[in-house]
This record gives structure tokens, C-alpha cells and sequence, in this order.
């Protein structure tokens, strides 16, 4: 009798759900007691192709169109690989965000993931889902930082996209963030490698000229270049920092 009245209450609140939301078992108000029942339901329904599923204990409403099932919008599917039971495990990076970042016009159904632990790599509603290792501890609040340091790295392979104009855009943002945040960024950056330490350092000192940036230039070798391949004109302060 448990059993039935909860599945009634867990599919009353399946249908206050939009088709495409991706919902766990954190969307359901019942007791310990009960979680068995739940997740009895969920798999059932899931079963029965009344849900659809996009990992272990996280499911969504499909919509059937005349051109197949929808899939969820793309930062649904994004906040449901990254982050489990308000814990952030992940972020993505690579082409997929320097496209949000306004970086690349190039898109793709590649969605690279971020995380401490790495996953086999899978196909996911109609996006190649993949997987790369990060020592870095992954906060929340560390992943807007963390984003922005990867695409200092990576900025010589981020398709469609100019080393120069990306040192821009990358530097307006730089210069948006607050004086705590670029704290933070300098401690995250030591688990970077030196170029992107190097760029960090001269993006710096040209969008935000009173931070300080000793620690960052003394963890360089200084008899070490970065060929990045950026202008005077973009970014004057490249020489201190080695940068050709």
C-alpha cells in the first residue's frame, strides 16, 4: 500500500514537471523511509517510456515531435553532468564553451567535461559526451575562474578563433571580475601549466595594472619563451612575462 501511494505522489509531481527538465531524487519531498519506493517508480516509468533517462537517478520528460523525441536544452544536460545533489563535480570546457564565451562561432554536439574523476566517454541524447582529468579542486564558485583559465590555455588550438581577438575578449572579462576573484584565479592558475601562467600574468598587468602579480611571474622560469603568437598592439606587457 506504501508502494502505490507513493507512486502516486512522485507521478503527481512528475506532472508539474516541463518535458525536457532533468529532475533526481532531490525533487521528491519524502522521507528516508521511502526512497526505496522512489526509485522503484523512477525505474518503472522509465521502463515503461514514460521517462527518459540521462545518467544513474536523473531522468526527464521526452516529447515526441514529428522529427523524433526532443532532448533536453543543452545547459540542462550540462548541469546534470556536472554537479549531483547540489555538489558541483565538474564543468565543461573545450569548443561547447569557448562558443558561450564568445570565442569560436564553431559548434558542437562534443560536450568536454571537466572533472577530478575521469568517465568512459558515451553518447547522450545526441551529444558525444567526454571526459578530462583536472587536479584542481572544483568549487562552484570556482568554475566561471576555472573556465576562463582554460581557455587561456588552450587559446592556440580553439578553432575559428584569433590568438589576438581572443586576448581581448578574455581581457574584458578579466578586467569584469572582482579584485577576490583574481585572487583566486592566480592560486587556481599554479595548477596550470607555465604559458598559462605566462598569458595570465600579461592579461593581467594590461586589463587590471594595479594587481599584483609576484607570485605568478616568480613561478616562471625566466630564461623560458612562450611562443603564443599574440601583438605588441593586443597586449603590450607580453615581454615582461616572455611571451612571443
Amino acid at each position: 500500500m506504501k508502494t502505490v501511494m507513493v507512486s502516486q505522489s512522485v507521478k503527481k509531481v512528475i506532472d508539474k514537471i516541463p518535458p525536457g527538465k532533468i529532475f533526481d531524487y532531490s525533487f521528491f519531498s519524502l522521507s528516508p523511509d521511502k526512497e526505496q519506493a522512489l526509485t522503484k517508480t523512477l525505474s518503472r516509468m522509465y521502463k515503461n517510456g514514460e521517462l527518459a533517462r540521462v545518467s544513474k537517478g536523473k531522468y526527464y520528460k521526452p516529447t515526441e515531435t514529428r522529427f523524433g523525441q526532443l532532448r533536453p536544452k543543452e545547459e540542462e544536460l550540462i548541469n546534470a553532468l556536472t554537479s549531483n545533489k547540489k555538489t558541483q563535480t565538474g564543468y565543461l570546457t573545450g569548443t561547447a564553451l569557448y562558443n558561450q564565451m564568445g570565442l569560436t562561432s564553431q559548434i558542437s554536439n562534443d560536450l568536454l567535461i571537466a572533472q577530478n574523476v575521469v568517465q568512459p566517454n558515451k553518447k547522450l541524447v545526441g551529444y558525444n559526451i567526454r571526459y578530462t582529468k583536472r587536479t584542481v579542486k572544483i568549487k562552484k564558485e570556482y568554475v566561471p575562474l576555472l573556465q576562463l583559465l582554460d581557455a587561456f590555455r588552450d587559446i592556440k588550438s580553439i578553432p575559428d578563433a584569433p590568438i589576438d581577438q581572443s586576448v581581448k575578449i578574455l581581457g574584458s572579462k578579466i578586467a569584469e571580475l572582482s579584485d577576490k576573484d583574481i585572487k583566486t584565479m592566480i592560486n587556481l592558475s599554479r595548477d596550470y601549466n607555465p604559458a598559462t601562467r605566462a598569458l595570465l600574468g600579461a592579461v593581467l598587468n594590461y586589463y587590471r595594472p594595479i594587481i599584483k602579480t609576484d607570485t605568478l611571474l616568480s613561478s616562471l622560469n625566466p630564461l623560458t619563451k612562450f611562443k603564443i603568437g599574440i601583438s605588441d598592439k593586443v597586449l603590450g606587457t607580453k615581454q615582461k612575462w616572455n611571451i612571443v
